[in-house]
């Protein structure tokens, strides 16, 4: 696990003397999860690196839904078989540029959105109003167009949420005006944690039950909570 994860809860397990195909487990997951009809879910692959730099790398199963995602695993381990679960808030990759690219993109809309004020202002007014009213333009318009552009993402108009909200600077402003963390935002978050880990259960149960292997008691299908169990 990389050390910038954010991690908020955690699961695994070692079922001893079985053996079963990772890529049969994810199959079926995927499946289960499908059932499940999780809103604004993005599922995916994603590899990560067992080690250091010059590690194997692993296939895992990622879940993204706005700023949280799990990385399921499932791998043989000795004589025995793996599955193991991490819902985290996973960091954007090249963030940093992704909020300059941004910052840039304001820049030029405010540019924009100016110089249409300074013609229009000038055309009515002269010079001296059509200053005034490249200025108003853009400390006006350009913050009205951000609202219209965060507000229609949050409405799931426009996509790309889930990469605002990683997004280093820019993450923190859109979640604290568009996606506040509301006792209902956690709920969902713990809803989706519970989705997924009941469909995790249920693959499990089946591969197990089919071989002949002892059901995992209450104690071993409890997730670890690091965080928002103490939020709510």
């Amino acid at each position: 696990m990389a050390k910038q994860l954010n991690v908020i809860s955690h699961w695994h397990r070692l079922i001893e003397s079985f053996q079963a195909s990772p890529l049969e487990f994810y199959r079926s997951l995927d499946k289960a999860i499908e059932a499940r009809a999780v809103p604004e879910l993005q599922p995916g692959r994603v590899e990560m690196k067992e080690g250091g730099m010059a590690s194997a790398k692993r296939e895992y199963l990622r879940l993204h839904r706005g700023k949280h995602a799990f990385d399921v695993c499932a791998a043989p381990f000795g004589s025995g078989f793996f599955v193991s679960w991490w819902f985290t808030e996973p960091p954007l990759k090249f963030g940093f540029l992704y909020t300059l690219a941004f910052i840039f993109a304001v820049l030029f809309l405010m540019n924009i959105v100016g110089g249409i004020g300074l013609a229009i202002g000038t055309g009515i007014g002269g010079f001296g109003f059509g200053v005034l009213m490249c200025g108003g333009s853009a400390l006006l318009g350009v913050p009205a167009i951000l609202w219209l552009f965060g507000n229609a993402m949050r409405q799931g108009a426009i996509g790309g949420e889930s990469t605002i909200l990683a997004m280093p600077l820019i993450g923190p402003i859109y979640e604290r005006v568009f996606a506040p963390e509301t006792f209902y935002a956690m709920d969902t978050a713990l809803m989706f944690q519970d989705a997924v880990h009941n469909a995790v259960l249920e693959v499990v149960d089946c591969m197990t039950a089919a071989k002949g292997i002892r059901a995992l008691s209450e104690a071993e299908r409890k997730p670890i909570m690091k965080r928002l169990a103490a939020s709510v």
